[in-house]
């Protein structure tokens, strides 16, 4: 049985590194990761705020004047509604990574309709956390050895505050997420990694350099 991998990081301060990671490109032009393979980079998709999809050339042209920093930081300006100014320290987005193993994702899209339903389960997903209006992009790398989703969402609370601990308020509640989408990834074979587990936690930078590390 293959386990249902959900890995989140807060993103605070500069996000241009991330940015560049998640959209592929930067000022316009393509910025592609060591552990990318760059002919398969034009096979992954990239989905705004509105849910529209893009290729990657198309992606990187939209990114030109929308950077990853500039739609976060908008969405932030539009609907925070506080009068107390915020922190230079506070949460602006978290970060999503899912996936599963590397045989359990090629077999997932090597099946279009399956590998559709997979990404729109995800959604799902993260709609019923966050709600629509705070997913930032959501990306599909299918350029690195296992096709995985990356997504970014603002912390926004329906009464216009910024605030991580709304949705992410300690172990306790990153434990429910983590079985709230396992059980959404049953039916694809997967399942919940032991609870209470020893095991490690791996930051998504931390699970990108083991993916570099691996392919070297």
């Amino acid at each position: 049985m293959s386990y249902a991998i959900l890995r989140m990081q807060k993103v605070k301060g500069n996000m241009t590194g991330i940015g560049k990671h998640l959209d592929r490109s930067y000022d316009g032009s393509d910025s592609i990761p060591e552990n990318a393979n760059i002919d398969n980079t034009k096979n992954n998709i990239h989905w705004d705020k509105n849910g529209t999809a893009y290729t990657q050339s198309e992606w990187t042209a939209y990114t030109k004047e929308n950077t990853f920093t500039k739609r976060v930081n908008q969405e932030i300006k539009e609907r925070y509604t506080q009068d107390k100014k915020i922190r230079k320290d506070a949460v602006k987005c978290i970060e999503y990574i899912m996936t599963s193993d590397h045989q359990k994702m090629v077999e997932i899209f090597s099946d279009q309709k399956t590998a559709q339903e997979w990404i729109k389960d995800n959604k799902v997903f993260l709609e019923s956390i966050y709600g629509k209006e705070n997913i930032v992009s959501i990306h599909l790398h299918l350029d690195e050895q296992t096709p995985h989703l990356h997504a970014t969402v603002t912390p926004l609370t329906e009464d216009g505050r910024l605030s991580a601990k709304d949705y992410i308020n300690g172990k306790k509640v990153l434990r429910e997420q983590q079985t709230m989408y396992a059980e959404i990834m049953e039916k694809y074979g997967m399942e919940r990694g032991e609870k209470g587990s020893t095991a490690k936690h791996t930051r998504p930078r931390a699970y990108r350099k083991q993916q570099i590390d691996r392919n070297r």
